[in-house]
């Protein structure tokens, strides 16, 4: 059985990245996920992945790369990447011989140069030509835009009757991309933002891992059929 190389891009704390690996191990998933990036230095994914690599035995590479790291010449633009962010990102993912990156709370837009090696292009007809998927706490397209306990929070003040997770392709605009899966969470009465985004992280951190193994699966199958 093909083993599936997958990178993970990351800015925050990284408890979806541990929850997606600490089940790839447990459930013996024929993933191995071969680097974390994280545009913040001191992301919390950074020890959560040291410690995961030494209690696993895992060789998981990590690496700092941002709109300074490496030093660009082009103006910078909040929330976006830079081409030499870009690039730096492109050969790590290229020296890992990555299949899959996964989005776990990545907090910049996708620029072009990575989008066209990995994400969602116009002319593309099936979700499996594309090999960049990203996961977001809302049902889209409803919370598009918003993003972590804003999301539930806007979700609240719509007075939706229910939210959830939703597994989607990356495109060229936040939230767009064609959507993979998604998993409902009805709202309960009295619910606050606080404890809906904690029951929607758990749903997420449930079932990343399978989804995402189900998705390079047919994705493997579409390439043979192709």
């Amino acid at each position: 059985m093909k083993r599936f190389r997958v990178a993970i891009l990351a800015s925050g704390s990284g408890t979806t990245a541990e929850a997606f690996i600490r089940t790839v191990q447990r459930e013996a998933y024929p993933i191995d996920v071969t680097c974390a990036v994280s545009n913040n230095k001191t992301a919390g994914i950074f020890d959560r992945v040291a410690q995961l690599n030494a209690e696993f035995g895992l060789h998981i590479e990590t690496a700092v790369i941002n709109s300074y790291q490496p030093a660009s010449k082009e103006p910078l633009v909040h929330g976006q990447q830079t081409e030499a962010e870009q690039s730096a990102i492109l050969t790590l993912l290229e020296e890992h011989s990555v299949d899959l990156v996964l989005l776990l709370g990545y907090m910049k837009r996708i620029g072009p140069l990575l989008l066209r090696a990995y994400g969602w292009q116009p002319g593309y007809t099936s979700i499996y030509q594309a090999r960049m998927l990203n996961t977001h706490p809302g049902l889209l397209p409803a919370t598009i835009g918003t993003h972590g306990l804003g999301t539930q929070e806007f979700t609240l003040a719509q007075g939706m009757t229910e939210g959830g997770q939703t597994l989607h392709v990356v495109s060229d605009t936040y939230d767009t991309g064609p959507t993979v899966v998604e998993h409902r969470v009805p709202v309960d009465p009295g619910e606050t933002a606080e404890s809906f985004f904690a029951r929607v992280q758990a749903v997420e951190k449930q079932h990343i891992t399978a989804d995402v193994m189900a998705f390079m699966q047919a994705q493997e199958n579409y390439q043979k059929e192709a």
